[in-house]
Order: structure tokens, then sequence, then C-alpha cells
């Protein structure tokens, strides 16, 4: 059984999350009914899956989770702030169990008897909403009561090679089964057993759909069958005897008989016409009609009248469609080890190194007499990009997958602060590389929980302001140039500039009064700097802002913060898109060659003389289109000995960064193409103006230009004095 826990794990991280996000979006006064179902089924596959390998610690505590939400969902409870809180209180415990049965550490015993207890209390006291009338026949399933005997068939066709006896063996450890048929691939014929518990069909269903396809085994209750010669094991009408083979597949749902008794009729032709569809996506919709039912039993199993679906299933039944998308989406992906993609994406980098050294080679043949191979190579170029933004979008992952987890930190948080906090993502769908999404995690959540503490005021205080007493905190992540940008923005009271500098003082730190806003914010990176008044369990302690600004430039990546005093304040992180494979453009500075990433390029062109001209104290600039720009001279900047230092004589290269626009002087262009990103602060150091290196066609390693931060120099003397010896080093 242990092949098939990896299928579990991935199934209840997928069931707590939907439960989580559920919980949080939940209006407490008028939940919706869809919410409410789709949490309990959440709870009952966890439930079932858990029960079926054995991991009774979870199976226990969703019993009692089950019970709870079964009564909010059928209106007997009316839902409950504290009975969210208990709900949520139990997903992570519940989550803590799995990763203590995934190998890691173990739940604190006494922590799950707490939640367990909370839930036993809410259910047996309070809550209660006026006694409801018994559920008829249209409102849900009638109560069998806790110690109901279900009596199942089961029949089994599993694809070659499966061994359908490891299944067999986990089912008797949950009640009586008896194998009445032993199947056979030579002889087509199914496995056929009786199974007795106290598990329903539905259960049963979800706990073999983790082992098994839908169309591999099929279910039915035991209904008596005291007028047929088939044993009870098939419905009336039913004329498929064991031995004979599996049903055919491809007719309706089935009638109310063979349904586990869990239909209801509904009330409406288009409710009906939903209730037969396929639902095999939940690991309900098990059957194919068996060949023999009369057509007159379809017809009148058809009729609104006579077609069921209860609470319980009702809605599977309605969103039919969907559910058969999902899993024909599940069938059609696959799990692969991230160290697999890694391995394929480094092949894909050395067969671009591989295609620009055979593009350069080539480059110097008679295109007329070596026709045949430069085509080949220019096929080989366009099936090597094609390649690597295909290996490229393996990596990619939509940055929901860390978004997604502080609606429930904001709502923890906010509570425990008295606080009132809308929280807004925009963006969720922007995809980076998922080396990203994992190192991401740590940095926003501080920046979060920073803006919860120190950035949104309590409602008093905002009301003083004329503010809304509810704060508002928005992630947002979008694509600007070659960078992925992701901010955290609040409306709260903003940094405080005296506060920060007197802070500053304080601590011995040579602080000029002039300095500009943007330095004085970059002060709170500094190790140990806190303006907190007390130190909480939250902040104030000085250490986390430094750490967070380290992960993110070990990310190749940097932090910015832009802030208004009562307006807010936007904590902004700009990443690369990815460190692996890039586009650019590479030119020549003297004898070096640069690498300039093609997403910051906006246009290169060769100015006229009028067009230059000298600002004191700044250096030159450009006049394009009514707009003054300054020129970078690249051979100043990295100390490049016979580069060209007249504008007129080079080529400027237009490029955008951090909402600024500078001309970097070049002495040449080269061309375009794809290139390999080595990373230098590991085979090196980290380099002002610098992002990486890569090797070129001929063997040449080439630098890789850091835009964001040469378009951000204010001097280029000074920066040219700061990074010219690095750069010459590397170059040597």
């Amino acid at each position: 059984m242990s092949q098939f826990h990896q299928v579990f794990f991935d199934e209840a991280d997928e069931h707590l999350a939907t439960m989580e996000s559920l919980l949080l979006a939940m209006d407490i006064v008028s939940p919706e009914s869809e919410d409410l179902h789709a949490v309990f089924r959440a709870a009952h596959s966890i439930k079932g899956g858990a029960a079926t390998f054995g991991f009774s610690d979870m199976a226990d505590l969703t019993h009692v989770l089950e019970n709870l939400l079964d009564r909010v969902r059928k209106g007997s409870m009316a839902l409950t702030a504290p009975m969210v809180d208990a709900f949520l209180q139990s997903k992570d415990v519940l989550q803590g169990m799995l990763t203590a049965h995934k190998g890691g550490e173990q739940v604190d015993p006494a922590q799950v008897a707490e939640v367990k207890q909370q839930l036993v209390d809410i259910e047996s006291g309070g809550g209660e909403v006026p006694a409801a009338p018994p559920p008829s026949a249209e409102d849900g399933l009638p109560d069998h009561g806790p110690d109901k005997i279900w009596t199942l068939f089961l029949e089994f066709t599993p694809a070659d090679g499966v061994d359908v006896r490891p299944v067999l063996d986990s089912l008797a450890q949950h009640g009586d089964l008896t194998v009445v048929q032993e199947g056979g691939a030579a002889e087509e014929l199914p496995w056929v057993a009786v199974f007795t518990s106290g598990l329903e069909a539905s259960e049963v269903a979800e706990s073999l759909a983790f082992m098994l396809a839908p169309e591999q085994f099929r279910i039915s209750i035991d209904h008596g069958g005291e007028e047929s010669g088939d044993f009870g094991f098939f419905l009336p009408g039913d004329s498929v005897n064991p031995g004979q083979g599996r049903p055919a597949a491809g007719a309706d749902s089935l009638q109310e008989d063979g349904g586990f008794g869990l239909f209801e009729p509904l009330s409406h032709p288009a409710a009906a016409k939903a209730a037969e569809q396929d639902i095999e996506g939940d690991g309900f919709g098990l059957y194919a009609k068996a060949p023999g039912v009369p057509k007159a039993a379809d017809e009148q199993a058809a009729k609104p009248a006579s077609v069921a679906a209860s609470p319980r299933l009702a809605d599977k039944a309605d969103k039919a469609p969907a559910a058969a998308g999902a899993a024909a989406a599940g069938e059609n992906s696959i799990r692969v080890n991230i160290e697999k993609v890694d391995l394929l994406l480094n092949l894909v980098g050395e067969l671009v190194i591989t295609q620009s050294m055979l593009m350069q080679s080539g480059s110097a043949l008679d295109p007329v007499e070596h026709e045949r191979l430069l085509n080949g190579i220019s096929a080989l170029q366009r099936n090597s990009r094609e390649l690597q933004e295909a290996v490229m979008s393996i990596r990619m992952t939509p940055i929901a997958f860390v978004f997604n987890r502080f609606p429930r930190v904001v709502r923890d948080l906010a509570s425990k602060l008295g606080k009132q906090v809308d929280l807004k993502m925009v963006g969720e769908n922007t995809e980076l590389d998922k080396g990203f999404i994992e190192k991401l995690s740590d940095p926003l959540t501080h920046l979060v929980r920073n803006s919860l503490d120190h950035g949104i005021e309590s409602p008093d205080i905002r009301r003083g302001k004329g503010k809304a007493p509810s704060g508002r905190l928005t992630l947002r992540a979008f694509h600007q140039g070659g960078s992925i940008v992701i901010e955290v923005s609040d409306d709260g009271a903003g940094l405080n500039r005296e506060r920060i500098l007197a802070k500053a003082r304080e601590r011995g730190m040579a602080i000029n009064d002039g300095i500009s806003d943007s330095e004085v914010w970059g002060l709170i990176f500094e190790a140990g700097f806190s303006t907190a008044a007390e130190v909480t369990d939250v902040s104030g302690r000085g250490v986390g802002m430094d750490v967070v600004k380290r992960n993110i430039q070990n990310m190749g990546g940097r932090i910015e913060i832009d802030s208004m005093v009562d307006v807010g304040t936007t904590m902004s992180i700009r990443l690369p898109l990815t460190l692996a494979i890039m586009d650019g453009m590479s030119v020549r500075v003297g004898k070096e060659i640069y690498v300039l990433p093609l997403g910051f390029i906006l246009e290169s062109l060769q100015p006229e003389p009028r067009e230059i001209k000298t600002v004191a104290g700044r250096g030159e600039v450009v006049h394009i289109r009514g707009e003054y720009l300054p020129i970078v001279t690249l051979g100043k900047y990295f100390g490049v000995a016979d580069a060209r230092v007249s504008a007129e004589e080079g080529i400027l290269v237009i490029v955008e960064a951090s909402d600024s626009r500078v001309a970097l002087l070049v002495d040449d262009l080269i061309g375009q193409q794809q290139f390999v990103v080595k990373n230098l602060e590991t085979n090196y150091r980290k380099v002002d103006g610098l992002s990486g290196a890569t090797i070129l066609g001929d063997g040449q390693v080439a630098l890789i230009l850091d835009i964001s931060t040469i378009a951000r120099c204010n001097s280029c003397q000074r920066s040219a004095q700061n990074a010219a010896p690095q750069a010459a080093t590397v170059a040597e």
C-alpha cells in the first residue's frame, strides 16, 4: 500500500487547502450552501483516505470534524465565528498529522485532544437553531444512525499488471470481506467480493479511487435480492452475472436502486439532466448501465419525479461537466521530481551553448556551397528555442502558491492585534521560476507581518485620522521589462522619517539630515534596526528586515520602499523572471563583450552632435523626442581600455529599468541570441553593475549587465571608480 501513500498525501494537501480557502472566504451570517458542502466533502474525502491507509489519527479527528460539518450543512446548527476558528485549528492539526506521516515532526497529542474536545463541545452545546422538521425525501438522506451496517458487492476489473489483493487486504481491515470469485486476465473474469462494514458505499468508493481508476471497480448495495436468482449480488433488471464480464460502458447513470441510495428526486428537468451526467471525477459515477435494462426503466428513470439527488451528491451532479473536466485535467498531468526538471534544464542550456558555437562557425562558411548545412543549423536554432521555452515553462509556477497562504496569516494576526484588515490580491496568476516560489514565502511573510503591526493603525486611530476603520493590505504581482515585481502595500501610517533618523543617530550612525527619503527608508534594513516602542512576539527586536534584503539579493533581486505619512507604504520586490536562460543583445565595448538583457532594451541609435548636451555636475545627456536622458559610458563605468567615450562615435542603447531610462554608450552591436546564465557570485563574487556571466559561441566568457543597478547610478564617475577594478578582474 505504501506506493499509494504519495497519492493520498497530495490529495489530502489539496483538500486541506480547499477547506482553508473556503472557510476564510465564508460569510458567517449567511454562508453559501455550496461552500458548506464543499468543506464537508473535503473532510469526508480525507477521512476515507486516512482510514484506507491506516492513518487512524487523521481518521478519528476528521470523523469528529465531519459530524459537526454535517450538522451545519444540513441546517440543524448555525455557523458561528468560534466554529470557524475551530475548523481552521482542526485544519492546522490535520496538516501537522499529514506532515508527520510524511516523515516530519510529530504533532503534540495534547493539541490534538484539545482541538477534538473543542469540536465535541461545540457540537454538544450552543449554536443550535430552532428545531427543524425531519428531512423529507427531497431534503436529504434518512439518518441511518451511527451503527448502520452496510453490505456492499464489489466488482473489480483492474488493468493488466495491477494486483487487486493489496486492495482487498486493506478493505478487510475495516470489515468482513469475502471473495466470491477471483479474477483472471486470460478468461477476462472480474474479481467479485462481498464487503460488510460500517462504511457507506461513497466512503468505500473514495478510498478505492486512491488505488484504482474509477472504471476499474463497481460497487452495489445489498437491497435484498430475494426475488432473483443472482443471490442478491445485482439489482432487479441487472442481467450481468459474475463470471460473464463487466457491464458495457457508456450508458446513463444508475437508477435509484443502483445509486447507493444517495439520490432524491430533483425538482426540475435541468437538474435531472445534470444528475444523469458522468461524475466519476469525484469517485461516485463508478458504473455504466448494465445491458439488458428495459427501455421503459430508462425512460422512467429519466423522469424528473423519479430522478434523485440528495444534498450529499446533488451539487456534484449539477457540476458534473466541471468535475469531468477536472478529472480529465488530472489524467493529463504527472508529478515529476524537481531535480529531473533541473537536470533537463541544464542539458538544454548546454544545447543552447553548442547551438551558438555552430551558428558562429557556420557564419564563416560560403552560404551557396554549404546551403544545406546552414539550413540545418538554422533549423537547430529554431528547435532549440522551442525546446528551451517548453522546458522553462515547466518550472514556471503561478505566484498564487505563495499568495494563497496569506488570507489565513492576515486573519489570525489582525485578530491578535485587534485590527480590521481587508486583504486584496492582484496578479495571482503571474508566473515565475519555481525556485523563487520556494524562497519567497519567508520574506513576504515578514513584510506582511510588518505592514499589519507597524503600518495599519487600530480602528480608533484610523477613525481619528478620518480613515475607514478597516485597513487595506494589497499583494500585487506583475511583469515589468525582464523582471517580475511583487508589491506589499498598505494604507497605514507610513514610515516616520524623523523617528528613523533619530534611531539611527541613537545607534551611532553618521547620518546627514539632507539624505533622500529612499536612503532613509533603506536604514530599516540595517541589522538590529527597529523603531518599535516595545518588543512583542510579532516584531520589535530589529531582526528580520536585514534577512529579507539578503534573501532577496541572493535571488538576484532587490527590494525598494515608497512611503508617505498617513497615506501608506509600498515595498516592492524585483526579481528576474528566471536564472537559467535569457534572450539578450551582445555588444562590444573596447575589446570586451557584454550582454544586455533584451527585456530592458527600448531602442538603439546613433545620435546627432546637436542632440548631445552637457549638464554641470551630471555629465552628458542626449535629447530624444523631447526628453533628456543621461548617458552612461560603459567604457568608463567598467574601466575598459580603448573603449569609445564620445557619444558621437559610438552607439546609444536606450534601456528602461526602475521607472527610469538611460542611454548606454557602446562601441558596436554584435547580435541578438539566447544566453545561458551562469551565477557570478557562485563562481567569483558580487560585482556592482553585473548580474551574471555567459559563454559565447567561440568559448569566450561575456558578462551580463545589471541594467537596474546601472540605471540608478547618480554619478558615472563615482560608479566607475568602484566598479572598474572589479570588472577588470572578472574579465581577466
